[in-house]
């Protein structure tokens, strides 16, 4: 909800995006204690997570 609120986009595209970064933030949430993991957090973390989700949820087809 964040990022579509950020964003001020609620086309399905955006919608999209935002299921991305709302899964990658939860990861970090199962990183640690209660929201510990997120008080350190930094952009490049964000960002090097959100790569790896992009990569993730790239594949072709045999």
């Amino acid at each position: 909800m964040g990022y579509l609120a950020k964003t001020d986009d609620i086309s399905m595209e955006n919608m999209k995006r935002a299921i991305i970064a709302g899964s990658a933030m939860a990861s970090f949430c199962v990183e640690d204690f209660s929201l510990n993991k997120l008080q350190i957090l930094s952009m490049p973390e964000i960002n090097e997570r959100l790569g790896r989700f992009k990569k993730l949820m790239h594949f072709d087809l045999i």
